[in-house]
């Protein structure tokens, strides 16, 4: 099934699914405040209660149990601060199927890691949606501890490879890694190879490079035979197999051609 991306908004803080998630989140943390520890057994992820008693509700509802107000700020700045561009761009059904499949995938591994703990937080989920920061927008410059200029890539690489380090080697404490590196695995497999060719990077990433080659047909040197061939092959193979298979040099055969375009 084809999907669709929105059109980039720039305007507005929080779109839709940031602003209720915000929000949900919040009110469950009133709610264990108030409630006590009530709130963490029924809503937090207990994968051998799960299995246990059926109580299948667990694996979404953990993302919106949080253990103090520092985990609750942490994780809701994030997922605002990356989450909100993403939404924008993908559309907010999208963007909420993705966080949460990557929250059931941080769910799942759970169940490996940590049967018989109690898991809680949306820091699967979230870091799910940092992964898909960094393969959008990967030398996007991200400032740590808002001094240090770090690029997406490189940061959600350093983070993937802390979190399983920490996971294989278990010194995470009461850190769900197993958690954090099931919510990055899921949402990279969800978007490197589900329906190859129309997920979201792809088609970002397809629509960028569009905008930089802006093709023109026609806009070839028509006094030049060779060239000519060359770029009817590269068109050929564009509508074969798509723009992702070109080469860096048959994209700059195609740039240069779009630029004596311009210039006639």
């Amino acid at each position: 099934m084809r999907r669709t991306t929105t059109t980039y908004d720039p305007s507005g803080l929080f779109p839709p699914a940031i602003k209720w998630l915000l929000i949900a989140n919040g009110v469950v943390f009133v709610a264990s405040l108030l409630a006590g520890g009530i709130v963490v057994y029924v809503l937090g992820l207990q994968p051998a209660v799960v299995i246990g008693r059926g109580w299948v509700w667990q694996p979404l509802t953990y993302m919106f149990v949080h253990a103090g107000l520092f985990h609750l700020l942490l994780n809701m700045f994030v997922l605002w601060m990356f989450g909100a561009e993403i939404e924008r761009l993908w559309g907010t059904s999208e963007f909420v199927k993705y966080y949460v499949l990557c929250g059931l995938g941080a769910a799942a591994l759970s169940f490996v890691f940590n049967y018989h703990s109690v898991v809680i937080g949306a820091s699967g989920a979230v870091l799910g949606v940092l992964l898909a920061f960094g393969m959008l927008f990967p030398d996007r410059y991200v400032y740590l501890w808002f001094l240090i200029p770090v690029r997406a890539k490189w940061l959600v690489a350093g983070i993937a490879g802390l979190e399983i380090v920490y996971l294989v080697a278990q010194r995470g404490g009461h850190i769900a890694n197993a958690a954090h590196v099931g919510g990055m695995a899921v949402g990279y497999a969800y978007l490197k190879w589900w329906d190859h060719g129309s997920n979201p990077v792809e088609r970002f990433l397809e629509a960028r490079r569009r905008r930089r080659l802006t093709l023109i047909e026609g806009g070839r040197d028509e006094g030049d035979s060779e060239v000519e061939e060359e770029i009817d092959r590269i068109l050929d193979k564009i509508s074969k197999t798509g723009l992702d298979s070109l080469t860096p040099e048959e994209e700059r055969i195609l740039d240069q051609a779009s630029r004596r375009r311009h210039r006639d």
